[in-house]
C-alpha cells in the first residue's frame, strides 16, 4: 500500500507540474495586452524575449515573472509535499517541458529559460544566482539574449553535477543538472544556427 500511495504521489507530481509549466503566459498576456496571437508573430515562440519584441519590454517582464513563477512554484510544491531531490528534480524537468511542449498550444511553448530559471532558484539559489549573473553580464556586452541564456544554461549543465559531487547538493540532482539544461538548449537550435551564421538578432532589433 505504501509503493502504491508513493507512486500515485509521484504521479501526480509528474502531472501537475507538466500543468502548471503549461500554462501559455505569454500568450495569455500578449491577447490581453494587445489581442496579439504570440504563435503567429515574431519567432512564434511564447516566451519573454518574443513578447518583449513584439509587444515592448513591459509586457515582456511580466511574462518573465509569470514563467519564474511557473517554475518556482512546480518545485516548491514538490519541496513542501515531498522534499526529496528526486522529487525536486522533477518537478523543475516537467514544468520545464511544460513550458517548451504546453499540452495547450499543441505541443508548441517558449525555450524554457525562465521557467527552468524559477526551477533552479529553489532547487540552488546561488546557481541560479550565478546562472543569472552570467547570463546577463554575456547579454550586457554582446546584446544577444540568446547567447546570454545559453551561458547561463552552459552553467548549469556544467557547475550543476560539479557542485552535487562536492557533496555541496544532493547527487541524486545530477541527472536532472544534465536534462534540464538539454531541453532548454534543444529549443534554442534555431538560435544557435543563427548565431553561427551571423543572423541572430540582437537585443532592440523588432521581431
Amino acid at each position: 500500500m505504501y509503493e502504491l500511495s508513493t507512486l500515485v504521489t509521484y504521479l501526480l507530481l509528474v502531472a501537475g507540474s507538466y500543468l502548471l509549466g503549461s500554462a501559455p503566459t505569454g500568450v495569455i498576456v500578449a491577447r490581453l495586452y494587445r489581442n496579439v496571437d504570440l504563435t503567429q508573430v515574431g519567432s512564434q515562440r511564447t516566451g519573454a524575449t518574443n513578447v518583449a519584441r513584439t509587444l515592448g519590454v513591459g509586457a515582456g517582464a511580466i511574462v518573465l515573472a509569470g514563467d519564474l513563477a511557473k517554475g518556482i512554484l512546480a518545485v516548491w510544491i514538490a519541496s513542501q509535499f515531498i522534499g526529496s531531490p528526486v522529487a525536486l528534480g522533477i518537478a523543475w524537468v516537467m514544468a520545464l517541458l511544460g513550458h517548451t511542449h504546453s499540452i495547450f498550444l499543441h505541443l508548441r511553448g517558449g525555450r524554457g529559460v525562465g521557467t527552468g530559471l524559477g526551477g533552479l532558484a529553489v532547487v540552488s539559489f546561488p546557481l541560479f544566482a550565478a546562472a543569472v549573473t552570467a547570463g546577463l553580464l554575456v547579454v550586457i556586452a554582446s546584446r544577444y539574449v540568446s547567447l546570454g541564456s545559453l551561458t547561463g544554461t552552459m552553467l548549469t549543465l556544467v557547475v550543476g553535477p560539479a557542485v552535487c559531487l562536492t557533496g555541496r547538493l544532493p547527487t541524486e540532482l545530477i541527472p536532472f543538472f544534465v536534462i534540464a539544461p538539454a531541453i532548454v538548449l534543444w529549443a534554442h537550435r534555431d538560435n544557435i544556427a543563427r548565431l553561427r551564421a551571423g543572423e541572430e538578432r540582437r537585443f532592440g532589433q523588432q521581431a
